[in-house]
């Protein structure tokens, strides 16, 4: 049986986790902004414009959690997606500022994340799951991150990775590990739904496909 004590060690780790999630994105997006400004080199159009979609299909997840279950690790959740979402569109938008070219990369990973997205369209049709679905939103979540993060190495590769921020691959790894601590906290308040689960795989995959790209970064 939990006691009161219990209670507020849990609020006390998740506020911190919100707070420091926040902090986070902010860092994020100054450190990107000031590397972006020397050089883009290694950093792709499709990989911060799928990873937007990505935040926005968490975003839409964590609103359909937040009406199943509205405690307050499910409002921090969506705040934080709120936030990142915010974060993103501010640093993709300076890319583009900068003259991103549009590469074979980018071709490759269009086309294998459409390609994806159909076939997962057309899987939940024949099983009669609607597309809104946390599972199939969590099939494209893995689509939008996976695939341009494996395609980012490719492109470290050819071009390096001067234009990518060391704060931004440490950051990575470390908000993508408060999140699904969060994710974990928010199931043992109002459970694994299938909304949070859809999340979790789709963060999951991100962090899995982070590892390698930085091992690429890091080798490069």
């Amino acid at each position: 049986m939990s006691t009161s004590s219990d209670y507020l060690d849990s609020k006390r780790v998740t506020d911190f986790l919100f707070y420091f999630q926040i902090a986070a994105a902010s860092v994020f997006v100054a450190s990107q902004l000031s590397v972006m400004r020397q050089s883009i080199s290694g950093v792709s159009i499709t990989w911060f414009g799928l990873w937007l979609i990505f935040l926005l299909i968490n975003l839409f997840l964590s609103i359909a959690a937040l009406r199943h279950d509205r405690n307050r690790i499910s409002k921090q959740t969506f705040v934080l997606y709120f936030v990142w979402v915010i974060a993103m569109t501010f640093v993709f938008t300076f890319l583009l500022w900068q003259g991103a070219a549009w590469t074979k990369v980018d071709t490759v990973t269009a086309m294998i994340t459409i390609s994806g997205s159909i076939a997962a369209i057309f899987i939940a049709r024949i099983k009669h799951v609607p597309i809104t679905d946390p599972m199939v939103q969590a099939s494209f979540a893995v689509l939008c991150k996976a695939v341009p993060q494996l395609t980012l190495a490719w492109m470290i590769i050819e071009f390096g990775g001067e234009g990518i921020s060391p704060y931004v691959v440490v950051l990575g790894h470390i908000t993508i590990s408060l999140r699904l601590t969060q994710l974990w906290y928010a199931s043992l308040e109002g459970g694994w739904d299938r909304n949070r689960r859809g999340i979790a795989i789709g963060e999951a995959s991100n962090e899995l496909t982070w590892i390698i790209a930085t091992v690429v970064w890091l080798w490069q």
